[in-house]
């Protein structure tokens, strides 16, 4: 028995933790694609606006209303209610990519994806957010509130791209990518408790 109780203390958390990683996943290929799905159709309407810069509020600020439109809001946040629909989790660069004013209302260290302009949930109880208002930078919780809020498990992070599957800082998008094209392996700002298979959970069997 002794020996037993052993092994099952030795394979029972494994088997969590591989049935766990097996649904962030599933979840983490569901968003990619519906996010491509939304991209495809305001391409087809010719939707999309034009990118002159990688920093451009107006062209973000429309590509942000083209995903909501897509993805069925259920709960819409901004900047100050940020955490109603963003659970408070890991943030990027650990938190020095806010402004750190704190008459801003951001807490740098719970959560706030960056300086953020809004946050939403769609009908699937995913959170959107974005990464800030002026780069094409789009975050998702697949999960929403349930744990763990990490980035590389239930977060992730999405830009528009070129033919190239280069991010776009210049003219139309063609397609959805991970923001990072590889997987990060150790710990970083934008991977706090690695690894993150950014690219190998969508691109790899």
């Amino acid at each position: 028995m002794a020996i037993i109780g052993v092994v099952a203390a030795i394979t029972i958390p494994t088997l969590i933790n591989a049935y766990q990683n097996k649904q962030f996943k599933a979840a983490y290929k569901k968003a990619y694609s519906d996010l491509n799905q939304v991209l495809f159709s305001a391409m087809a309407y010719n939707e999309m606006p034009y990118r002159r810069s990688k920093f451009e509020n107006e062209v973000t600020s429309k590509e942000w209303q083209i995903i909501k439109s897509g993805l069925k809001i259920s709960k819409e946040c901004q900047r100050r209610d940020l955490y109603s629909c963003w659970a408070k989790g890991d943030t990027l660069c650990g938190g020095s990519c806010t402004s750190g004013n704190p008459d801003d209302g951001l807490d740098m260290d719970n959560g706030v994806p960056g300086n953020s302009a809004s946050s939403f949930m769609d009908i699937s109880g995913r959170s959107w957010a974005q990464y800030n208002d002026t780069e094409n930078i789009y975050l998702v919780d697949t999960n929403g509130f349930s744990d763990p809020n990490q980035f590389g498990k239930d977060r992730w992070i999405f830009t528009f791209a070129d033919k190239n599957d280069d991010r776009i800082s210049k003219g139309y998008p063609v397609k959805v990518i991970p923001y990072y094209k590889r997987d990060l392996l150790n710990r970083s700002s934008f991977c706090k408790h690695p690894p993150c298979y950014y690219y190998s959970w969508l691109y790899e069997n």
